[in-house]
């Protein structure tokens, strides 16, 4: 158990006495914990949904069978507790006698539990949990099918399986006062869960924000946003890629992608309700006053990608796969939306090209692209976009850095022609290839004038 000082307790509780939803008042730990004989365990509608697939109630399924087959041997098999990893939950209060406890990490392990749970003895435990995800419902539906024809192919296991579960599986239960003090362990994924990416952290902190200040729309937005985090390639460059790197690198934060962390970005605390806010529209450097603020602006700038990338010329670009190529590409893309963002009405087919056209000079005259080069070009170029009130100077912003570009690669395209050494072609011939590759789009685009 923690120290009296510290804010979150910690206990060993067996699966039998979550599935009771009571614990043993003789052990001072557990009583303390959980103050009351009687309580509920719920899953909060800022979870992730279930996703456990098949292949992961395997492994659960063999690791409980090989741990039973340990066991048969010793004489007293109660003592064998097979520990599966650690529970984080956080106290609700109710209006009823019973307690309840929001489960922040360990749903998958519980919700699998409580699935073989069902097909063993028709146990209803987590049956009060409402699960709103569509994912969730698919994979409960799925996994339940999967085991029940796993104990109606060995029904002579069926007994001994339901007592090691009730008798011998144990967790770690770490008990945070508040959502507040569990996003502090939030980040820590058990060993047999599936680990959280970025967008679990930062949806978990603004549902909860949402469900503390505007309760009603809190089903709206969980739905909207598990919409969205279907397509998990596309969420993760939203995030990864695009937005956090974009609000580090306006602010002139000298950090490679790689090393920005969404979450540290997304998930600050505004207390609006304490200071006044603007609601000057600051793009894509807004701050969130509640979970209300920071939805809207993820789905705007999901709308804007989504419009880039059924653009022709993007979509061309797209097709080109070589590392470098695509960090280039990712500073097109947070120029771009960043251009809509500014100028929802403006002259968008002739900026596409335009800021392809500045936004590709690195490609060009660069040998390689490495994360540091993106973030050194990224920082002397965006703020080209970004920082600009009217068309006409974003326009002469990109007209005088291309000027400044088509030097170096005047340089470069000099360099190439120029060099006999056919060992030395050999190793130039990628940069040959993207010259033309180059400005082949760019003729297809109709900017041959900012062509060299």
């Amino acid at each position: 158990m923690s120290g009296e000082n510290t804010k979150v307790k910690s206990c060993v509780v067996s699966l039998k006495e979550l599935v009771c939803g009571k614990v043993d008042g003789k052990n001072d730990q557990k009583s303390d914990i959980f103050s009351k004989d009687k309580f509920l365990l719920n899953i909060p509608d800022y979870q992730r949904p279930y996703a456990w697939g098949i292949e992961q109630v395997k492994i659960l399924l063999k690791d409980i069978s090989e741990q039973i087959d340990k066991n048969q041997n010793k004489q007293d098999v109660e003592k064998q507790k097979y520990l599966l990893g650690s529970l984080i939950l956080h106290t609700e209060n109710t209006e009823n006698t019973e307690k309840k406890f929001n489960i922040v990490d360990g749903q998958q392990r519980l919700t699998t539990l409580a699935l073989i749970l069902r097909v063993l003895c028709k146990c209803n435990f987590l049956n009060n949990v409402k699960y709103s995800h569509n994912e969730s419902k698919y994979h409960i539906k799925e996994n339940y099918e999967y085991i029940k024809a796993y104990f109606e192919s060995c029904s002579d296991k069926e007994c001994e399986f339901l007592n090691f579960l009730l008798k011998n599986i144990e967790f770690i239960c770490v008990l945070a006062p508040s959502e507040d003090d569990a996003f502090l362990f939030f980040d820590s994924a058990n060993s047999k869960g599936k680990g959280l990416k970025s967008y679990d952290l930062i949806k978990a902190f603004h549902l909860y924000s949402l469900e503390k200040k505007q309760g009603s729309m809190l089903g709206y937005y969980a739905r909207k946003f598990e919409n969205l985090a279907k397509d998990e390639r596309k969420i993760t460059i939203l995030f990864d890629e695009l937005l956090a790197p974009a609000r580090a690198w306006l602010k002139h934060k000298s950090i490679n992608a790689n090393d920005i962390k969404a979450y540290e970005e997304f998930c600050k605390e505004f207390f609006s309700d304490k200071f006044l806010y603007s609601k000057e529209d600051l793009g894509v450097l807004s701050s969130f006053a509640n979970g209300v603020d920071f939805f809207e602006y993820l789905f705007k700038y999901n709308e804007f990608f989504d419009k880039l990338s059924n653009n022709a010329l993007y979509q061309e670009l797209d097709e080109i796969y070589y590392t470098g190529f695509i960090y280039n590409k990712y500073i097109y893309a947070i120029a771009m939306m960043i251009y809509f963002s500014k100028f929802p009405n403006g002259n968008s087919d002739y900026f596409l090209a335009l800021i392809a056209r500045a936004a590709f000079s690195l490609r060009v005259y660069r040998p390689s692209i490495y994360r540091a080069t993106q973030r050194d070009y990224a920082l002397e170029f965006l703020e080209k976009v970004y920082f600009v009130s009217f068309e006409e100077e974003l326009e002469q912003n990109l007209l005088d850095f291309i000027v400044i570009k088509n030097e170096e690669e005047r340089k470069t395209k000099n360099s190439i022609i120029d060099n006999k050494n056919p060992n030395q072609k050999k190793r130039n011939g990628g940069k040959e290839w993207y010259l033309e590759k180059t400005k082949e789009i760019y003729e297809k685009q109709h900017i041959q004038k900012h062509i060299v």
